[in-house]
C-alpha cells in the first residue's frame, strides 16, 4: 500500500514526550520509516533510493529535526535556507525537506553526470566542483577538502555504488540534463544561440522535475 508521505511524516515527527537533538540518531523504528519514505520519494524522482538514503544518513543521521548551528543547514537533508528557497520548499517541513534535498541531488547528478561529482557538489557546492574539475581534471577529488573526500567516499560505499549512474534511464529520457548544452548537438551553434538552448533545457528540466515531485 502506498505511503501518504505528508501525513505519515507529520505523525512520525510529532510524537509526544520525545525529543531529538542534532547529534542523536533516530530510533530504529523511526529510522526504518524514514528509510522507506526517502526511498519512495527518490524512486518517484528517478534517483537511486540507496543513494538518497545514504545522503540523508550522512547529512543528519536520519534526524528530521537536525540543525547545524554553524552553517544554518536544516532538517533531514540539511538544506541551507537559500537553497530551500530556490527549490521552493519549506526546510522545516520534513516531507518538503526530503523532496527538496532529492530534487537538488537529482540536479547535481544531471549536471555532472556521475555520483562522485554530484555528491561533492551537494557537500562542497557545484561551483567548487566545476572549478576543481577544470583545474585538476580527473584528479579533482584529491584537491577537495578532506570533509568532502570523506563525504563522497562514505556515501558511495554505504550505497554500494560504483561508476553507474544513479538516475534511472526513464528519468534521463523524461528530463534532459542541463549539461547537455555542451554536447555535440549544439556545438555548431553560435555562443548566443547555444546559451539560449541551454536556458530552455534548464527551464524544461526544472518544470518536469517539479511535476515528478509534486
Amino acid at each position: 500500500m502506498p505511503i501518504d508521505a505528508t501525513t505519515l511524516a507529520t505523525q512520525a515527527v510529532q510524537q509526544p514526550n520525545q525529543q531529538q537533538t542534532t547529534t542523536q540518531p533516530a530510533h530504529h523504528s523511526k529510522s526504518s520509516f524514514w528509510h522507506e519514505l526517502i526511498s519512495q520519494i527518490a524512486s518517484v524522482a528517478g534517483v537511486n533510493p540507496k543513494l538518497a538514503v545514504s545522503v540523508a544518513k550522512q547529512e543528519s543521521g536520519l534526524n528530521p529535526q537536525a540543525v547545524n548551528s554553524s552553517s544554518g543547514a536544516i532538517g533531514m537533508m540539511q538544506l541551507m535556507p537559500g537553497t530551500a528557497a530556490a527549490l521552493g520548499v519549506n526546510p522545516h517541513d520534513v516531507t518538503q525537506n526530503i523532496q527538496g534535498g532529492i530534487h537538488y541531488l537529482r540536479e547535481q547528478l544531471a549536471n555532472f553526470g556521475d555520483e562522485a561529482k554530484a555528491l561533492a557538489a551537494y557537500n562542497w557546492g557545484p561551483q567548487h566542483v566545476v572549478q576543481a574539475v577544470e583545474r585538476w581534471g580527473a584528479n579533482w577529488l584529491s584537491h577537495a577538502p578532506a570533509e568532502t573526500q570523506h563525504y563522497v567516499s562514505s556515501i558511495m560505499a554505504n550505497a554500494g555504488i560504483g561508476a553507474s549512474s544513479a538516475l534511472t534511464a526513464a528519468a534521463l529520457n523524461a528530463s534532459p540534463s542541463s549539461a547537455a548544452s555542451s554536447s555535440p548537438s549544439t556545438s555548431h551553434l553560435s555562443p548566443t544561440v547555444a546559451a539560449e538552448v541551454a536556458n530552455l533545457r534548464s527551464a524544461l528540466d526544472a518544470y518536469l522535475l517539479t511535476e515528478v515531485l509534486s
